[in-house]
């Protein structure tokens, strides 16, 4: 797709980024670009969707210079050339983009000055140089850091020179910056490849400049324009005038020979060191030097197509011979032959450059990609993967093994590196990536000259973290390799903080076995650029970078004890054998063979070495060993504490705390997850800050006894008010602080300590202590202040002075000091005020004790009353024994004892006490006491309490005669109370129910009658009471859940009582009661009812008719004798009604047969024999008929026949009021009468 941009002007600026949703979506792509118009800048966003549209314009009226995504959260930088910069994010719901940040970056100068640069680093960094100084200054976006970085001092002394390009590298997570001066300078970040906001947050306590590391720089003519780097992370482009120069980044090449020690310095100069400590000799070469070579006498630098060696002999170093080679098979120098390749041959050439032998290749083994010597053999590895071997024990280079043996390695991987140990017996090699010239293998290959079996060892296994880099053998000891490690982008991005703290290279010291490669440790490497040899027990490392090397001040070749021999590097030859021999056999497992190979070892000081080393390389059992062999009661104390504690690494830290190690012992304290053991360390070292920080962090438990601990060191030393401070952090200040001062006579400062801290406990401490000394009005204002009530009482009852100890009492409310105040006052014989006060504590068992001392009966009585139970009755027997019956009534009630309250009630004939104490019965009294008094009540005529009371005695029986006799209503409470329950005898519970119910029938509670009629199982007799009762709407409900046919028909026949004319749902019910309870005759009888109703009160004969058939139908499902009979009289009704219909419906059509069937109707009418007057049973009506008649022959010009018909009924008493209107009547008389 395309678009055209939306605002006229030109593109400055493009990227990629995303928009709201997606992050989720990854076929969608999202673009940011610039359009410049006039003076301002326009940012718009375009996606593969078709979206198009401005996002926001910048403020600043320049141009933009840089424009940036923040992917972390979605954010757009932007830097105008003014120094302007600007952070836009999109609001919520995708409604637009609005400006978070706005700030000025140092170094802008506006259009005229100096030109500003800028550039991204890393996920959320943005560093930025002006031409008008010499240093880079980098903003954070997440913590918000702000710091510079600076040149080396070399560049920085060139006065002219400022920074003029600015360029970073993703994949080497290197900044590099070029200057005006043609000096190019590197900045590497230690993390790794990207900046994260975790390994920021990691450090924001520091200055986080000091996680770059300036690199070595390079020097190109004129002025840098421009800097670009190449894919990956080794080629760079710079720019300095019309000149374009292409640099490649690579390790600096390195080799050792005997004491000697080659490493290059720079892309043309290599430095010549002796191991022993020696001066340094510099070899200057046109070449660019891509590898080298050393023996003791010469120097062996070559490029990618040539080589010079170079006779270190004489001084300065001359170039012996020049030659070409190969490209990228690079010459080897051992001893006095160089042997470099030449087609499918190998020539070995001395030291003139003179072949004086000549190796030649067969075409199955192929052409040699790869050389590597030693003192005693040659080997070449050639395109066919096959390992060629020439022995040079002799005067002459012979062949080794036959044709050449075919290694077994992976068909993508490309041999890059080759080395042979002492003796020839293994080869070690380095592979890439046979598809890219970048991707180093995670693995190293080790080939077994004697066996032809290749082992390998992959540094892969801890996520792909490290990549090995170079591998050097042992100079003496054939089985040790050291192996250079680089962690990989990956693994700087995965590393945890506790990984931060070995960010450079590492060095793996491996055992080639038998039965593979083992690892023996794996050791940083501080301050040092790489490994230059391994002789046991050191290890011997470079640094090119530091300004004492480049001033010739220090060796670039470093001496660094191996781990494993820390404390023993000056042990002898001997000694150091079976040292290394010790830790061959631990790494492979042999702890037999280890233990062997240091029995012979006596010196607790190398004991003690080798313990120290044991700890740092984790091995817990070697640890033990060496501490039983040191034959030190230190050490003896470390075996016992080492198996006390469940962690192993915190075990090797007290162990490593004891001989000494105190930073090892924090490590392993650390590792171990043991902050406690981390704060004790820390505390015995008096690193208080950080045992501090430690205890709050992390050991939380133990940080108020470290603020005590810190606070006892503070008094030592005499810093009081430090002292203080700690004392109250560790809440121990209310005993250690007057303490302290105290002993230190510092009694001024102890009483301001006191009265500014104003706590009640330091208070009531001051206030005894004033108190010894005889000074009672400032002990009286510290217990004031500390609200010390007891205490109050106590000194003003000591100074006898009652009436403020009273006044503390009323106004505190304190139990404690009422206390004080009544025994001081007991002292003092004021009876009366003590009783008072001991009732105010509730100490009552005083205050009843004194009332009998002194016969005040009042005060005892209201004191017991608060008393305890047991109390209350010795006090009730003393009122008892003094015939004050009533007071021993109430205390006995008081104390549960009601039975004995109420024999004294009775013999007394306490009658208003009983009544009250009968009112506090409950459920859970005593049944005989309450059906004692509730005879006292029936015997007084109190029938409801007496009934009460007999019910809760669970005299039901006696109960219910009593309600019965006395015309006590019975409520639906007392009716369940006296309810038995489930667990009773059936019949006795029937009959129970019988007789609530039949109570509660004769005093008009039907619905309670029904329900216990109901619990007793006679539903017969619950219906009739709800029938009683008049409530349908239970009585259909009722009636429809007992499924009963008596019950059916009864609520039946109750319905039939009410007006179910009008309320269908009542007939409805009617209908179904009588089904349900097979009662057809019934059901009969109420269809007629319904037909005479329809006749009788509607005339509407057609109901009728319908309400007759249906009796027919269920009179012909009856059983009864009369069946016959009825069903003969419902049909003759049936023919009649329905003669009458017809001819209804007749006079429509037929008038004159209508006529002849109403006056055959009316015949048959009058002679039956069953008609009353003008009713026939629920046949029709005469009168209807002749009122048809009538209304006919009124409305049809035949008055004199309706005048007939009228005087007919008249005569034979058929009213006519009920069948024809009033004014048909008077029409049909007046039309006679004029006629």
């Amino acid at each position: 797709m395309h678009f055209a941009a939306a605002s006229p002007g030109p593109v400055t600026h493009i990227l990629f980024g995303s928009s709201s949703g997606a992050e989720s979506d990854t076929d969608k792509a999202t673009v940011y670009y610039s359009v410049t118009v006039g003076d301002s800048s326009h940012i718009h966003c375009a996606d593969t969707d078709g979206h198009h549209s401005e996002t926001f314009c910048l403020e600043s009226q320049a141009a933009l210079l840089g424009l940036f995504w923040h992917a972390a959260k979605s954010q757009l930088v932007s830097v105008a050339k003014t120094g302007d910069f600007y952070i836009h994010g999109e609001e919520e719901e995708g409604r637009g983009w609005q400006q978070i940040v706005k700030m000025k970056i140092g170094g802008g100068a506006g259009p005229e000055g100096p030109a500003l640069m800028v550039a991204w680093v890393g996920d959320q960094t943005l560093a930025s140089a002006s031409g008008r100084d010499d240093v880079v200054r980098l903003y954070d976006l997440d913590t918000e850091d702000n710091y510079i970085l600076r040149l080396d001092d070399d560049i920085r002394s060139e006065m002219s020179a400022t920074i003029s390009s600015l360029s970073w590298s993703v994949a080497a997570g290197i900044l590099s910056a070029g200057t005006s001066t043609g000096r190019m300078a590197f900045w590497k970040h230690e993390q790794g490849m990207a900046l994260s906001s975790s390994s920021s947050a990691h450090h924001m306590d520091a200055d986080p400049s000091v996680h770059w590391l300036l690199q070595r720089g390079m020097t190109v003519a004129g002025r840098v324009n421009n800097v670009v780097w190449g894919h990956g992370d080794s080629v760079l482009a710079v720019q300095s005038g019309t000149t374009i120069h292409i640099c490649q980044r690579g390790l600096l090449q390195r080799r050792c020979c005997g004491l000697l020690a080659a490493v290059q310095l720079s892309a043309h100069e290599v430095a010549i060191e002796s191991m022993q400590g020696s001066n340094t000799l510099q070899v200057a070469s046109g070449l660019q030097i891509r590898g080298l070579g050393l023996s003791e006498t010469h120097l062996l630098l070559h490029s990618n197509t040539a080589a010079e060696l170079y006779d270190l002999t004489v001084a300065p170093a001359r170039m012996a011979f020049a030659f070409t080679c190969l490209q990228r098979l690079a010459p080897v120098l051992q001893g006095h032959f160089l042997f470099r390749a030449e087609g499918a041959s190998i020539e070995v050439c001395s030291m003139a450059g003179a072949v004086e032998q000549t190796f030649v290749l067969s075409e199955g083994d192929g052409k040699p990609t790869n050389m590597e010597a030693c003192s005693q053999f040659l080997f070449v590895f050639t395109d066919t993967s096959r390992l060629c071997m020439w022995s040079l024990s002799g005067r002459e280079a012979k062949p080794y093994g036959g044709a050449g043996r075919v290694l077994d390695l992976p068909p993508d991987l490309l041999l890059i590196s080759m080395r042979c140990n002492c003796d020839g017996s293994k080869v070690s090699m380095l592979t890439r990536q046979a598809s890219s010239s970048q991707q180093q293998s995670q693995e190293l290959f080790v080939y077994d000259v004697q066996t032809g079996t290749i082992s390998i060892c992959s540094f892969g296994d801890e996520g792909a973290l490290r990549c090995p880099q170079q591998h050097f053998w042992d100079a003496e000891h054939p089985l040790l390799l050291a192996c250079e490690l680089a962690k990989t982008g990956n693994a700087q991005k995965k590393r945890t903080a506790a990984a931060a703290e070995a960010a450079g290279l590492e060095v793996a010291m491996l055992f080639a076995t038998p039965q593979g490669i083992v690892l023996q440790e794996c050791q940083p490497t501080e301050a040092c650029q790489g490994v230059v040899a391994v002789a046991a027990p050191f290890l011997y490392t470079f640094d090119t970078t530091s300004e004492a090397v480049k001033s010739h001040q220090r060796q670039v070749v470093h001496q660094t004890v191996m781990h494993t021999f820390i404390g023993m590097q000056d042990v002898d030859r001997q000694t150091s054998r079976a040292l290394l021999d010790f830790s061959y056999h631990l790494a492979i497992g042999d702890m037999n063979e280890a233990y062997k190979a240091v029995k012979l070892v006596k010196t607790a000081g190398l004991w003690r070495s080798l313990c120290l080393s044991a700890v740092r390389s984790r091995r817990h059992q070697v640890v033990q060993f060496c501490l039983d062999n040191m034959e030190d009661v230190q050490c003896a104390q470390a075996a016992r504490e080492f198996g006390r504690v469940a962690e192993p690494d915190a075990r090797l830290g007290l162990v490593a705390m004891q001989l000494g190690q105190l930073e090892e012992a924090k490590k392993l304290f650390t590792c171990a997850a043991r902050p406690d053991l981390l704060n004790k360390l820390l505390q015995a070292c008096g690193e208080w800050d950080e045992a501090l920080r430690v205890a709050d962090k992390h050991d939380r438990i133990n940080l108020k006894a470290t603020h005590f601990r810190l606070a006892q060191h503070h008094e030592g030393m005499g810093d009081f008010a430090a002292a203080m401070k700690h004392y109250q952090l560790s809440d121990t200040h209310r005993q250690e602080v007057p303490r302290m001062l105290f002993e230190a006579e510092q009694i001024a400062q102890l009483a301001t300590y006191v009265t500014e801290m104003n706590d009640p406990e330091l208070l009531c401490w001051w206030g005894r202590y004033n108190e010894s000394l005889g000074q009672f009005d400032t002990a009286l204002e510290a217990y004031q202040q500390a609200n010390d009530t007891v205490a109050l009482v106590r000194l003003h009852c000591h100074q006898e002075d009652f009436v403020a100890a009273c006044d503390v009492v009323e106004k505190s409310d304190s139990a404690a000091a009422a206390f004080m105040l009544a025994r001081q006052l007991e002292a003092t014989e004021q009876v009366a005020e003590a009783v008072h006060y001991f009732g105010k504590a509730q100490r009552t068992n005083h205050g009843v004790r004194l009332a009998k001392q002194h016969g005040m009966d009042s005060e005892l009585l209201e004191q017991a009353l608060k008393s305890s139970p047991l109390l209350m009755l010795d006090t009730a027997e003393y009122f008892e024994q003094r015939r004050e019956l009533d007071k021993a009534v109430l205390l006995y009630q008081k104390a549960g004892k009601q039975r004995r309250a109420l024999e004294l009630c009775f013999s007394a004939q306490l009658f208003d006490t009983l009544a009250s104490i009968a009112n506090n019965l409950t459920a859970k009294s005593d049944p005989a006491v309450m059906a004692r008094c509730a005879d006292f009540f029936l015997e007084h005529g109190e029938h409801e309490k007496g009934v009460q009371l007999l019910m809760q005695a669970c005299q039901f029986s006696r109960a219910l005669d009593v309600c019965n006799h006395n015309s006590i209503t019975l409520t639906e409470t007392m009716a369940e109370a006296m309810t038995p329950g489930q667990g009773t005898e059936a019949k006795e519970r029937e009959g129970m129910l019988r007789r609530i119910a039949k109570l509660a029938k004769q005093q008009g509670s039907f619905h309670l009658a029904c329900k216990k009629y109901t619990q007793a199982g006679d539903k017969v007799k619950a219906l009739k009471c709800l029938i009683r009762s008049g409530d349908t709407d239970k009585i259909i409900f009722f009636a429809g859940v007992s499924r009963h046919a008596e019950i059916y028909t009864l609520a039946a026949n109750y319905l039939q009582t009410l007006d179910w004319h009008a309320r269908p749902d009542l007939a409805q019910s009617i209908t179904t009661f009588y089904s349900k309870a097979k009662a057809w005759d019934s059901l009969a009888l109420f269809f007629e009812a319904c037909a005479q109703i329809e006749i009788d009160d509607f005339r509407d004969y057609q109901k009728a008719l319908q309400a007759l058939q249906e009796a027919l139908k269920y009179v012909q499902k009856s059983q009864k004798s009369s069946k016959q009979a009825v069903t003969e009289s419902l049909t003759g009704r049936i023919a009649a009604i329905t003669a009458f219909l017809q001819a209804q419906q007749l006079f429509g059509s037929d008038a004159a047969s209508a006529v002849q069937m109403c006056n055959g109707l009316i015949v048959e009418l009058s002679s039956d024999d069953s008609t009353e007057g003008d009713v026939v049973d629920a046949r029709v009506r005469i009168g209807d008929v002749y009122a048809l008649l009538v209304e006919y022959w009124a409305t049809h010009d035949g008055m004199q026949q309706a005048h007939q018909l009228l005087e007919r009924m008249r005569i034979t008493k058929v009213p006519s009021g009920p069948y024809i209107e009033a004014n048909t009547v008077e029409a049909v008389y007046q039309a006679v009468q004029t006629a």
